[in-house]
């Protein structure tokens, strides 16, 4: 008489037990890209790396890929396989996953670029994605990262800049090297079911000319696809190239800075060396 009871709470328990591991919230994940800790301006000549090199950024255009969650506990959950991301494209900025299990989580992790399991000519049909291939006498694939710009030569011309990463290969094209690479950052995240989980991951641009290698445009030209030593230091001063940002911090970055910019640059595309500073100086005190 006494089974019928002790059975219905059994399974009372085991129904709160299964609730409480399968609650989620979703996460959205947010690239901001920046110059030393100021967000990055695109067409003007502003920015120095540690070289002393004089330069502007057109564009930039990247994969990260395999991006997961640890947990306190040292599980991981995987988000997304490919996350493409382009300065042109504001939406590509943002990914959006949902059904994350909700839980603190102390660690990103992801590939920057395509491991050579993942690098497969072919992969990508349709663009932006499929614009980023790599050709296939040099290893094919896809780029890791295309950023297009411009830079002063020593003779002070202004000379095209092409700094794309992507499969290395050796003179003679007989090998074949992985310049992708995986970053681990810190984090303190809590996933709730509420709506609005934020995470934000900023790209240092200047940090991938500065350590452990002073990386000089006069030195390594224009053009690196080819050149297997400018491919490998990159990839060592990826090291710290990416960093997280705490939520409160990103939105306010996001807000501040498209306000700004859009008072200082009335033209699309185009803002004078004195509208740059006064907008910079306007950034630092609202930040």
């Amino acid at each position: 008489m006494k089974t019928r009871p002790i059975l219905l709470l059994t399974m009372a328990l085991l129904m709160v037990a299964c609730t409480g591991h399968d609650k989620h919230g979703d996460l959205t994940l947010i690239v901001a890209h920046e110059v030393d800790d100021m967000p990055l301006v695109t067409d003007t000549l502003c920015y120095v790396n540690e070289a002393g090199n004089h330069y502007l950024v057109n564009e930039v255009q990247w994969f990260m890929t395999h991006i997961e969650l640890e947990d306190l506990q040292g599980q991981w959950t995987p988000l997304t396989d490919v996350w493409y991301v382009d300065t042109n494209l504001p939406e590509s900025q943002t990914l959006h996953v949902e059904a994350v299990p909700a839980n603190t989580y102390r660690t990103l992790r992801f590939t920057f670029g395509l491991n050579d399991a993942d690098n497969t000519s072919g992969r990508f049909n349709n663009p932006p994605e499929s614009n980023m291939f790599w050709p296939d006498e040099l290893g094919g694939g896809y780029h890791y990262m295309k950023l297009n710009g411009k830079y002063l030569t020593a003779d002070s011309l202004l000379a095209p800049l092409a700094i794309h990463l992507g499969r290395g290969q050796n003179a003679d094209l007989t090998a074949f090297y992985d310049n992708s690479f995986t970053v681990e950052l810190p984090i303190d995240l809590t996933i709730t079911e509420k709506q609005g989980n934020t995470l934000g991951l900023a790209i240092n641009l200047n940090n991938w000319f500065r350590s452990p290698h002073v990386y000089d445009f006069n030195i390594y030209g224009s053009a690196i696809m080819q050149n297997q030593e400018a491919q490998k230091l990159l990839k060592e001063n990826g090291n710290d190239v990416f960093r997280t940002l705490p939520e409160n911090q990103m939105e306010k970055i996001m807000k501040t800075t498209a306000e700004l910019l859009h008072k200082a640059a009335p033209k699309p595309h185009f803002m004078t060396w004195e509208n740059f500073k006064n907008t910079i100086e306007s950034i630092k005190e609202r930040l």
